[in-house]
Parts: C-alpha cells; sequence; structure tokens
C-alpha cells in the first residue's frame, strides 16, 4: 500500500511557490515530482487545480475579466522573473481582460517586457520583448503589467483592424473617452502596424459593451448601414418616461437592433424580460430587430438580418467588404450581397 502523500507547508499550498523556496522549506526531490503538482514554468510548481484565483467581471464592478489559468501562470512566472519586468502584448492583453482572437489568446508563451539597458528575460516558455521604457506600467490583480492603451499599440502589428478596434471600443468604454488612445499613440510615435491602428481608431466608438456588439457595429459599417447610436435610451413617445436601452439605436428610423448574448437565454427571468422590452418598444411604434451570433457567423442568415434592418431603416445594402483604406488586414466573411431583380442576392467570394 504506498505512503501516504506528505503535506506541503501552509505557506506553500497557498498558491504557486519557486523549487527554491520549497527547499528552504524541506520539502525533498521527490515531493516536488508527486502527481499532484504541476510545474507551469521551469523552477515553479503549484498544486495541481490551483487556478490562481481570478479578477471580477466586466458586467459586475467595471473591472475586466481574466482567465484563471492565464492569472495563475503568470502569478507563477513572477516568481521568477526580474522584478524590474512586466507581462507585455497578449499576456498583457489578457490580464486586461481583453478580447482576443482564438489564436492569440494562448496563455503560453508569456509576453515579458523589459527596458533595454537591460538583458531580455532568457526563460523557456517566455517570449521576450525590449523597450518598456517606452510602455506605462500598472498592476493587474498584483502583477506588473504594461498599460492597456501600450498594449493596444504593442499589438498594432498583429491583429487585423477589426480585433484592433474591439480592443479599443472596450479600453474607451472603461476610460470614458477615445482620446487617451490618440494620446498614447502620437506618444509612441512611428511604431510597428502604425497605420493599422490609425484606421482602427477611426472606428472606435464608446458603448459597445461586448466584443460582439463590437463585431455588430463594423458588420453593419461594411453593408452600408447608417452608424448606430450605441446603448442609447428609448424614452416613451407619450412623455411617460424610459422604456429600454437598445444596443444599437437608429432614433430617427425609430429602429432598434439587439444583439442577444448568451446570457440572454439562462434564465425564464431573463427571457420574460426581454420579451416585455420588444413589447413595449413595439407599441411605440419602434422596429425591434433581434439578432444572435449565428446571425453573425452564419451567411445565410447574416443576409437575412441584414436586409431587415436595411429594409426598416430604408435604405439600399451595399457589397460586404472593408472601406479600402483597410487593405484586407480587416477579417472580412466569405459572402457579400448585390442588388437583384428579387432585391438582395447571395454572391460567395473566397
Amino acid at each position: 500500500m504506498p505512503s501516504p502523500r506528505t503535506r506541503l507547508p501552509p505557506v506553500l499550498a497557498a498558491g504557486a511557490f519557486t523549487v527554491a523556496q520549497a527547499r528552504t522549506h524541506g520539502v525533498g526531490k521527490g515531493r516536488l515530482r508527486g502527481s499532484d503538482l504541476v510545474r507551469p514554468l521551469h523552477g515553479v510548481r503549484q498544486l495541481a487545480g490551483d487556478t490562481g484565483g481570478s479578477v471580477a467581471d466586466e458586467t459586475g464592478n467595471g473591472a475586466p475579466t481574466v482567465r484563471p489559468a492565464s492569472l495563475a501562470i503568470a502569478r507563477a512566472a513572477a516568481l521568477v522573473l526580474p522584478g524590474d519586468a512586466a507581462f507585455s502584448h497578449c499576456t498583457a492583453a489578457l490580464l486586461h481582460g481583453f478580447t482576443l482572437p482564438r489564436s492569440h489568446e494562448h496563455a503560453l508563451p508569456l509576453h515579458v517586457c523589459r527596458t533595454s539597458n537591460r538583458n531580455p528575460v532568457d526563460r523557456p516558455q517566455v517570449r521576450a520583448h525590449r523597450g518598456l521604457e517606452s510602455r506605462r506600467v500598472t498592476t493587474v490583480a498584483g502583477l506588473r503589467v504594461v498599460a492597456g492603451v501600450d498594449v493596444w499599440v504593442d499589438l498594432g502589428s498583429v491583429l487585423g483592424i477589426e480585433d484592433l478596434v474591439v480592443i479599443g471600443d472596450q479600453i474607451a468604454r472603461r476610460a470614458g473617452s477615445v482620446d487617451l488612445l490618440h494620446r498614447v499613440l502620437e506618444r509612441r510615435g512611428a511604431v510597428r502596424g502604425v497605420r493599422s491602428l490609425r484606421e482602427a481608431l477611426r472606428w472606435v466608438r464608446i458603448g459597445s459593451e461586448s466584443a460582439m456588439e463590437s463585431r455588430v457595429r463594423l458588420l453593419f459599417a461594411r453593408y452600408g448601414l447608417p452608424e448606430p447610436e450605441l446603448n442609447g435610451e428609448i424614452t416613451a413617445a407619450d412623455g411617460s418616461g424610459f422604456v429600454c436601452r437598445g444596443d444599437f439605436v437608429w432614433r430617427d428610423q425609430k429602429v432598434v437592433g439587439e444583439y442577444q448574448g448568451r446570457h440572454h437565454f439562462g434564465t425564464f427571468d431573463r427571457g420574460d424580460d426581454d420579451i416585455s422590452r420588444r413589447l413595449l418598444v413595439e407599441d411605440d411604434d419602434w422596429k425591434y430587430v433581434e439578432l444572435t451570433k449565428r446571425d453573425y457567423f452564419n451567411p445565410a442568415r447574416r443576409v437575412a438580418m441584414v436586409r431587415r434592418l436595411a429594409r426598416h431603416l430604408g435604405v439600399e445594402v451595399v457589397a460586404d467588404r472593408p472601406p479600402k483604406a483597410w487593405n484586407g488586414r480587416f477579417a472580412t466573411t466569405s459572402t457579400c450581397l448585390t442588388a437583384g431583380p428579387d432585391g438582395v442576392s447571395v454572391v460567395r467570394r473566397r
């Protein structure tokens, strides 16, 4: 019968720890190879299943949402990184709770930046960067992290314009202004990706409350729909007061678009509230168009949704393509619309 596993000292069981710390507390090599311990980075151990805590959800008190795995690995890495280093680029974006495309949202490798007069960090699973002196540093969950706006600038050479707009919207919402993005981009000067950043900045708006709301707003622009007011308040025509807040509001045409994310389908009460809101809006002679992620990603449903909105708005639909200035870095879809004898027809393209 195997002998019982030796308990770790409480100070080590509370989170990630270095091998050196373990030896200081009398933990031997054999115990460090125990199956209940994981090795997030070379020289670091932690109990399996320890996520390292979390950061408050953005829908609550305005703080960013951070994936527990990213936070746990960053906290583990901080134990062995130089004290003057800061997490940067995609790692910093994840710690700030920014929405990255799936191809860039991996917890490893860690992106770490130091000033130019210091040696770059040379460790397995770390991607080293220099030039921290040109960036501002903040603290997220006790970790040194490049400030969010500087992270956005750093991602200009990595992400497409749509993703830069999504993150720009998130920063502008938290800051309450787009001016901060303009100021930092001007301060950073001729960085890599500056043309993409400048183009993305033209499309950043305050008001989007999720990444999908930002993407849907850009979808409207691609099809030539007029730009909506974001999360605008709708009041009753008879002056009786507040009716609802709409994700996309075309006030002059009395049209409201509502993006229904996953949380709208969670409980009976939420669904009942959504139905009541729609009835109140329609009773006041507004057109109410609901859409979900399938209306965005599914070509046929996207066509139907755009056509429905265009009809309510009294506008013609143009082909699904980004402005020429975006130079193909916009994440286009595989379908466009053209005028046909029956209104709008689908033309597929690569």
